[in-house]
């Protein structure tokens, strides 16, 4: 892991549960399991260079396909959110669950 993921945004209402440096594919990333407004849910977040060529449909994709990490392998709940004038991340959240 040669990727620096130190300054990760996060919004202060968001409880993180678990964070992890990990390699999705050639990739570094940050897996994280967190909670927000009463909601438990996970992320990968990966820098946004590194995804140039990827849509979000090719990223969900690609995810689901490499990966047993997601749970809940329906598409349409996996969630991408870029957000290039303020930071270089690109954040991947799915397995969504309401918590009491």
């Amino acid at each position: 892991m040669n990727r620096n993921f130190e300054n990760i945004p996060l919004d202060e209402d968001t409880l993180i549960l678990l964070s992890s440096k990990m390699k999705f594919g050639e990739l570094d990333c940050v897996f994280q399991a967190w909670i927000y407004d009463q909601i438990q849910g996970n992320s990968l977040i990966f820098y946004d260079e590194d995804l140039v060529s990827k849509t979000d449909e090719d990223l969900k994709n690609w995810i689901l396909k490499e990966s047993e990490i997601v749970q809940d392998k329906s598409i349409r709940k996996m969630t991408i959110s870029r957000n290039f004038e303020e930071h270089p991340f690109v954040f991947v959240n799915f397995d969504f669950q309401e918590v009491a």
